[in-house]
């Protein structure tokens, strides 16, 4: 990447020269996390293309992460590419704009604050030990799937107080895949088109969204009945104290529901699932990451007063949201011209902040492609530009999860590497495919062996 001098706002930006007619869609298409690598490493800190008519600038500098994320004056949205997600989430947290968007996240903060997760502790640790009494040493399993599995079940059981029988957690795993394929579908050249037809896609898609429907529909009625120290039961109850004092609708209730549901355990899962890749790549960081929480807790399952002594555990999972972060890219979109990079984006230009270049940026990151979970050592920290690391967005729409997340993640990597290593099949290619998430392609068969 190289770090050129500025240019004049008037200028336009390099970039790709792409389809005449679907401008740069297809090659995104195709490979996403190629078509931003090139555009990167080519053009710099800024490039602009199109998607058909829409203009698109790439931005890879934490100013302009920063810029964009930490929005003073409310010059950007989610956007036109955020809406390929409403048929799923509806009216949740995540499409909401301006106020109803500062609203529904007072009425949800609450059950997010540090003192509520000390709670949800307990639940992450017990999900993490009936994963690891499920395996036996050798077992194949595919980590991709376990870890997406271990974070759903958190998520029900902390999120919404319940637990999914098999057949609900095959019924979200549908709905979620269903989606991912039908969200692929739109980022077609003939998406447009595909988006109004019958394809296969699409109907599972409707199929795997009514079946969710109702799983939700089960939950809320019984948290209805029957309330708890839940999130939902807390929304169930909340009450805007700054606006109305007016409570979620149902159809609000409903999407916020979904929103937290999927958000809640696919991000965490895929970085638990590269996590677990990762270290066996690396099998003397597993072994440390052992002997931490030996020295922490003994045989001892971790408590939530243990997260501060897990350091290790916490810079595994935040290296493993660098390396392989759950999105490559927050697209928002620009309501008024605006200058970034030292160029002026036209009202209307998409903007799509970079996440996985500027996680790999070696101005900001000593060997970035290698695996160093040690860089995160405060006693080594640099003075790298803080925007040059945001796996959870910024500013005031960065994720409410966040916190969540990163105790789910030290927890249960400490509670599953106390008693397993793992290692790769041997001969199985791992390859990152971004497409709700960033997985990987074909899933992540791994062997486990005891400690």
């Amino acid at each position: 990447m190289t770090d050129a001098a500025r240019p004049t706002p008037d200028a336009r930006p390099p970039g790709p020269k792409g389809h005449p007619i679907y401008g740069g869609l297809s090659r995104y298409h195709q490979d996403p996390i190629a078509f931003l690598e090139d555009n990167a490493a080519i053009y710099g800190d800024v490039s602009a293309f199109r998607f058909f008519h829409l203009p698109v600038w790439q931005l890879n500098h934490p100013d302009d992460v920063r810029r964009v994320l930490v929005d003073p004056e409310g010059a950007f949205t989610k956007g036109v590419s955020m809406e390929g997600f409403r048929p799923l989430i509806g009216k949740g947290l995540l499409l909401a704009e301006g106020e109803d968007h500062r609203r529904q996240r007072r009425l949800m903060a609450p059950a997010f604050h540090r003192a509520a997760l000390a709670g949800y502790a307990e639940e992450m640790v017990s999900a993490a030990r009936r994963e690891a009494a499920s395996w036996t040493d050798g077992q194949t399993v595919d980590m991709d799937v376990q870890m997406n599995r271990l974070a759903l079940s958190v998520a029900a059981r902390t999120l919404f107080g319940a637990a999914l029988s098999d057949a609900e957690v095959q019924d979200v795993a549908e709905a979620v895949s269903g989606f991912v394929q039908w969200y692929h579908q739109s980022t077609d050249p003939l998406g447009p088109l595909l988006q109004r037809l019958p394809t296969r896609a699409t109907r599972n898609f409707k199929a795997g969204k009514r079946r969710l429907s109702t799983v939700i529909a089960r939950i809320v009625a019984e948290r209805r009945q029957n309330p708890g120290a839940d999130i939902l039961s807390r929304l169930l109850s909340a009450r805007d104290s700054e606006g109305d004092r007016a409570a979620l609708s149902p159809e609000h209730l409903h999407d916020e529901a979904v929103t937290l549901l999927i958000a809640g355990h696919e991000t965490t899962g895929a970085t638990l699932a590269w996590a677990w890749h990762l270290m066996a790549l690396h099998p003397e960081i597993g072994d440390r990451l052992a002997a931490e929480v030996h020295a922490v807790v003994g045989d001892a399952p971790p408590e939530s007063q243990d997260l501060p002594k897990l350091a290790y555990a916490r810079w595994i999972f935040a290296e493993a949201l660098r390396l392989y972060p759950t999105a490559i890219a927050l697209p928002r979109q620009a309501q008024k011209s605006v200058v970034l990079g030292g160029y002026t984006a036209p009202k209307g230009t998409l903007l799509m902040v970079a996440t996985w270049c500027a996680h790999r940026d070696a101005r900001w990151w000593e060997r970035p492609l290698e695996f160093r979970p040690e860089r995160w050592d405060p006693a080594l920290s640099s003075d790298r530009p803080k925007f040059a690391y945001f796996p959870f967005g910024g500013g005031d729409r960065i994720c409410i999860g966040e916190e969540f997340a990163w105790t789910e993640g030290t927890l249960v990597l400490a509670t599953l590497g106390q008693r397993w290593r793992v290692r790769g099949v041997p001969g199985r290619e791992v390859r990152p495919e971004a497409l709700f998430t960033v997985r990987p392609r074909g899933g992540l068969p791994m062997v486990v062996e005891a400690r």
